[in-house]
Parts: C-alpha cells; structure tokens; sequence
C-alpha cells in the first residue's frame, strides 16, 4: 500500500482545522495510511491544541509529527488578504525545506504539501494523485489562488526562459489533466521529486521557485484540475462555504476559457 505522507506549516488555524482533518478523514484512502507532518509556532497554543486533540482522537495515523520552530518567525495574513513579502517568501522557502527534510527522514511513498486553508471536497483527492504520482512527477488538484472568480488558477506557465518569470495564461484545459510549469499550494510528490528538489526564493513566491527547481531536474508538473479543492483565505469564507459551498468548481473533462 502507498503511504502518503502531509505536510504543511501551520499558524493561526484553529479556525479551519477541524474542516482540513474533517476532509481528509472523508477521503476513500485509508487514514492508517496517512502520517502528518507541521512546522508550528511557539506563540499560537490554539493551534497546536488543536493538532494535537485531533491526534488523540486518530492515533492509527503512521506518525504525527509536530514541530515548534522557534527560528523562522510565523505570521498571521490579514483576514480576508494575503499580504506576502520579500522577507515572508524567504520564511516560508524555511518552513517548506525544514518540512522537506523531514518528510525524507520519515520516507513515505508520497510527499503530499497542503496548506491548511485547503479543503480536499473530492473524497477521491488523496487517492487519485498518489496514483499518478507513480512516475517521478508532482501533480496539483484545482484551486484558485483568490476569494472569488476564476481569473487566477493555482497553475502558471513561464514566459520565456523558466524560472524567470511565470504568468496565467487564458486558456487552462481546466477539468482536465494537462502538464503545466508551475503548481502550488497543495502539490503531492513522486518519491523521487520530494527526496531530490528543494525550494528556493523567488519573486512571485516560493512555490515557483520549488517549479523552477523541479525543471532544472528534469522532473515534470501536472494539474489535476478534474479534481477540484476549496481553497478557503478567510473565516468568513469559511461561514460562506459552510452555507453555500464553492461555486467555482468545474466539472470534469471540461474545457473553459477564464
């Protein structure tokens, strides 16, 4: 059986945690097939209360590994805003490269990153990339990278040389699984990918520079985007999803212009 291994940092997130482990517990992949990884803060009890309340209540998950980094300083974002800097690009490259390095000491089949403002809707989310991440390549489910709209999916494409500079292009085979040069946010990696590349600091975040890094090693990127992840920036939209759903979800197997 693939083991897969989540990680993510974590600050601030006792407001959305319940629904992020609610999710996964709701996904048709085993959950004693599952271990957990985070990078907490010394400052945010709440959280780590939090991570550890739900742990009591799941102890068959392959490990639960909680770590206080009292180096890299965590920050909140604004409510309802993402507020992203040089010097929290640079902290965050930390977070994910110290979460990296201890997926590769736990050595799972898998290396699925997921920000816990991510919510894995699709009961087949987990369970889908592990499968095709049996090659050496990381693929992404579909989720926007705004409150509203679908102007700004969670892929890019670069312009010109790679790793240089990334756009959104307006013509995403979003429903489908198509190659693209950059995936973020919620990226499951082949064992191959997660042991090998590493992030770096770039200007449109971190998340590219871990892009680049997998081009220059030859590794290649895919959106899943027939399987679709709410990506909830805010407790307010997190009340909103609670009585609406999301709306911006898009069918299987179709094709759309933004």
């Amino acid at each position: 059986m693939t083991r897969v291994l989540i990680g993510a940092p974590v600050y601030d997130r006792a407001w959305i945690l319940n629904d992020w482990f609610a999710a996964i517990e709701q996904q048709d992949f085993p959950l004693d097939q599952i271990g957990f990884i985070f990078e907490a803060a010394p400052n945010d009890e709440e959280t780590v209360n939090c991570l550890m309340e739900w742990h009591s209540r799941h102890p068959e998950v392959q490990c639960f590994d909680v770590e206080i980094n009292t180096v890299t300083k965590h920050e909140a974002h604004p409510e309802g805003k993402r507020k992203w800097t040089r010097d929290r690009y640079h902290d965050m490259v930390a977070f994910r490269n110290n979460l990296l390095d201890r997926a590769i000491n736990h050595d799972f089949e898998r290396y699925f990153s997921l920000d816990t403002d991510i919510l894995l809707e699709d009961p087949k989310t987990i369970s889908e990339l592990a499968s095709f991440t049996q090659a050496p390549v990381a693929a992404s489910p579909l989720m926007f990278m705004t409150p509203a709209g679908r102007r700004y999916p969670s892929v890019m494409s670069w312009v010109g040389r790679p790793g240089v500079r990334a756009k959104r292009l307006p013509d995403y085979p979003l429903g489908t699984t198509f190659e693209a040069d950059v995936i973020m946010a919620a990226k499951m990696m082949s064992h191959d990918v997660y042991h090998n590349v590493r992030y770096t600091w770039h200007p449109q975040g971190e998340d590219l520079g871990w892009s680049a890094n997998c081009h220059k090693q030859g590794f290649k990127l895919y959106s899943l985007s027939g399987i679709y992840a709410p990506h909830i920036m805010s407790r307010a939209m997190l009340k909103q999803y609670h009585q609406e759903g999301d709306k911006r979800k898009i069918q299987k197997t179709t094709t759309m212009n933004l």
